[in-house]
């Protein structure tokens, strides 16, 4: 049996969508839709505050610039913070937020230019803040770490900082963004 030009043609158009569209990529997964909670704290801020005298350094007032944005796909919101405090060289730090769906919390990574990290976890939010709580090292020494973001109803933000020493919470920072 012979088929003509014509109808191997009119076979082969009808094959095609059903191959390109089994070529095409499937479609691309949508951020959870608890990440658009952390839209707060997007743009750039100016901040200013006080550290306490601890193990790392004496105390004073402190001032940091921090630019935040959304980051991979919108599936996590990354920041890079640039700060000065007293008795330290200036601080450059790195953090990297997301919603985890399993633990259903938010995760947050950070790093910075002293050698420090912290891996911390929130809830989400409760009112107006977002305490994430977690683990981190500075210089060799691990330490339980707890920061709270407060969202201020003029549009500003509080950000206080706390480190566990000897089974207690002890204050490291308290600053204001705007």
């Amino acid at each position: 049996m012979r088929f003509s030009t014509t109808a191997l043609a009119i076979v082969a158009a009808s094959l095609l969508p059903a191959v390109t569209a089994s070529a095409q990529a499937p479609a691309a997964p949508k951020p959870p839709p608890e990440m658009a909670q952390l839209k707060f704290f997007e743009g750039r801020w100016t901040c200013a505050g006080e550290v306490q005298a601890t193990p790392m350094g004496p105390a004073g007032k402190m001032t940091a610039t921090v630019k935040i944005e959304d980051d991979l796909g919108g599936f996590w919101q990354s920041g890079n913070v640039k700060g000065m405090a007293p008795g330290m060289p200036p601080m450059e730090g790195k953090f990297h937020t997301t919603w985890d769906p399993g633990a259903k919390s938010y995760v947050m990574f950070w790093v910075d230019s002293m050698g420090g990290w912290s891996r911390s976890t929130a809830p989400g939010w409760t009112g107006e803040k977002l305490v994430y709580t977690g683990e981190g090292a500075i210089a060799g020494q691990k330490f339980a770490g707890r920061d709270t973001f407060t969202r201020n109803a003029d549009g500003s933000l509080r950000h206080t900082w706390e480190m566990q020493i000897e089974g207690k919470w002890m204050p490291v920072g308290d600053e204001t963004c705007h």
